[in-house]
This record gives structure tokens, C-alpha cells and sequence, in this order.
């Protein structure tokens, strides 16, 4: 809940759609497409690599985050925090993910009320800035915006799960209005993250980050058998490590010093995974029902690698028109790669 914040800071309240339109039509529409447990569990057998790497990014993610803010916050209060914290939430969130599945529920059921009560917490409600950037470069990113928040919820465990455990698909329709309810308490503490964090907003942080962190190392550990279960581990060990040592690049400082926004810039990269390679996977792969060959794979990080300087100037540079190229060219593959009739 922190990237509305930035495309909020950047382009104003169309920054706030581009994000949270396609992002709830995405994780709403999960449950109607894919339908049944049946056909959810054959997805995760089928592609469980692809599913599990999804967990282990997330899950960096989650530990870049925390250390980022914690490198900006706290480290003025307790110096060394923003190296111990991620890794103290990583353990904490390790043993919750043992917790037995029927406690899930009951514990999101808590953080959400939690999480709109913070919300609430920040009213009056602060009006939105119209923005530092061009409102015609928030355009151009919503077709990115779109296909990655459109096809990563096909390769989420914690989505698969949802599915297979609930009674009905329109569960996920209950869920998207559920989750436009939390994307819109970011609008409430848009400007104040920027500047400070209080109490309340740290712990909101915090809660909403273990709980996200441990179902991935739940749901990602349970898909995978034998040792591969060890296999996850370690990856996601050293996914982290490297996560927090890139959060802490630019040094520590307040938010008003100039490394901040670098430390921000650094945030949007890790959206090369949620915008380009997962769902480009997606497309390329889940949609065309074509097998993981060498050749494909080979293929597929060649696009990827030359479409990562195209977001590099897309997200963070001044044209924003280049992200739309790489998303041509996947749907291009994919369209024609698809066979006439999957059954």
C-alpha cells in the first residue's frame, strides 16, 4: 500500500486510478475466471516453479519495504534497525506461517478492521496534489498498470488458496470490494508517510507486511515437496538479504535528503517482476498452454531483459510512453503464440 502513495505524489488522483481500478478488477476477477478448486489446484501443480518464485519476490519485497522505511524512521532512534528489523519480521513471520489454515481467516478479518480503523484515524481527509508529473504520462503507464495487475494474481499462491478453500468464487467479488476499502485508506495517509510516520501508520505497516510475508512462506513452502522445500528456503533467504542490502545503497537519512527519492526509484524497480515477468509468464506461458522448453524460456528472458531500460525510463525516467512497448510485444506473442481452442 505504499505504491498509490507514490503515483499519488506523482500524478495525483489518476495516479490513485491507474492503480486501484485495475488492481481490483484483477484480484475480483481471479475467482470467476479460474472458477473451481479443481482447476485452481491443477494450475498450481502445473506451474509451481513459476508460483513459487511469484512467493519468494513478494516476500523481498516485504523485507526491502521494511528496511527502506525503517533506514528512513527509525534509524535516527535506534541505530542498526533497518538491518535487524526485516530480518526480526522474516522470523516472526516464519512462525506464524505454521499457524493452522482455519486461523488465516480470523487473523485478515482483524488486520482489515485494524487497517480501516487506522484509516480513520487520519481523517479530516487531506486533499490530493495534482501531481509533480504530466498527467498524460499516468495514461501512458496504465496499460502496464493494467496487464500486470490484470495477470499476477494467476501465479499468487495466497490467491490459489483463497480459491480452494472458499465456498463460492463470488467470495473474490465480496473481496474486491473488500480490498478497494484498504486502497483507499492509503488516500488518507498519502501526505503523511512522505513526511513522518506515526505509531499507528508504523503498525499498520508492520501487520499488513507480516501477514503478507508469512502466507507466502506458508502457501510457498506448502506447494513445494521434498527438498525443494529446503530449495525455498534458501532462495528466499538470500532474496531477502539482497533486499535489504539494496534498501540500504544509498545510505540512511531523513526524508527530506536527496537519497530518499533514489530509495523510492528503487521501490518502482521491483515492479519490473509485477508489471513484466509475472505477467508476462502469464501471457506467454498460462495463456498460450505452451510447456517451459529452454528455447521459450531463453526467448522470454531475451524480451525481458531488453524491456527492463524501456520501464527503467518509462517508470522512473520522463517517457513514459516507452512502457507500453514491452507490453505490446508480449500480448503480440501471446496472441499469435495461442493455440485456436484450449480446452
Amino acid at each position: 500500500m505504499f505504491l498509490p502513495v507514490i503515483l499519488m505524489h506523482r500524478y495525483g488522483w489518476l495516479g490513485f486510478v491507474i492503480f486501484s481500478v485495475p488492481n481490483v478488477i484483477g484480484c475480483a476477477a481471479f475467482g470467476y475466471v479460474v472458477k473451481t478448486p479443481e482447476r485452481s489446484r491443477a494450475i498450481v501443480e502445473k506451474y509451481k516453479t513459476a508460483i513459487s518464485l511469484f512467493a519468494i519476490v513478494t516476500i523481498a519485497f516485504h523485507a526491502f519495504f521494511i528496511a527502506m522505511i525503517a533506514n528512513v524512521y527509525m534509524n535516527d532512534f535506534y541505530i542498526g534497525i533497518s538491518i535487524w528489523l526485516p530480518f526480526c519480521i522474516l522470523a516472526v513471520s516464519a512462525c506464524l506461517a505454521f499457524l493452522p489454515t482455519k486461523v488465516w481467516p480470523i487473523l485478515a478479518g482483524f488486520l482489515w478492521v485494524f487497517s480501516i480503523f487506522t484509516g480513520i484515524s487520519f481523517l479530516p481527509f487531506e486533499a490530493v496534489s495534482q501531481g509533480e508529473h504530466p498527467w498524460q504520462d499516468a495514461v501512458w503507464l496504465l496499460p502496464i498498470t493494467t496487464f500486470g495487475f490484470f495477470l499476477c494474481p494467476y501465479l499468487d499462491p495466497t490467491f490459489h488458496r483463497a480459491l480452494q478453500c472458499s465456498p463460492s468464487k463470488h467470495a473474490f467479488g465480496v473481496f474486491g470490494v473488500t480490498f478497494a476499502m484498504m486502497i483507499g485508506v492509503t488516500c488518507l495517509y498519502q501526505d503523511n508517510i512522505l513526511t513522518t510516520i506515526s505509531v499507528l501508520l508504523g503498525i499498520h505497516l508492520l501487520l499488513q507486511s507480516i501477514f503478507t510475508i508469512s502466507v507466502h512462506i506458508k502457501e510457498g513452502i506448502r506447494i513445494e515437496l521434498g527438498k525443494q522445500k529446503t530449495t525455498f528456503v534458501v532462495c528466499t533467504s538470500i532474496a531477502c538479504c539482497i533486499a535489504v542490502i539494496v534498501a540500504h545503497r544509498f545510505g540512511s537519512g531523513s526524508p527530506s535528503e536527496n537519497w530518499y527519492p533514489e530509495a523510492q526509484n528503487d521501490y518502482l524497480r521491483f515492479f519490473v517482476f509485477y508489471g513484466l515477468v509475472f505477467p508476462g509468464l502469464v501471457a506467454t506461458f498460462m495463456l498460450t498452454g505452451k510447456p517451459f522448453t529452454p528455447t521459450r524460456v531463453a526467448l522470454f528472458v531475451l524480451v525481458a531483459l531488453l524491456s527492463m531500460p524501456l520501464l527503467e525510463f518509462g517508470y522512473i525516467g520522463d517517457q513514459a510512453w516507452l512502457s507500453i512497448l514491452p507490453v505490446v510485444v508480449l500480448l503480440t506473442w501471446a496472441f499469435s503464440d495461442r493455440p485456436k481452442s484450449i480446452p
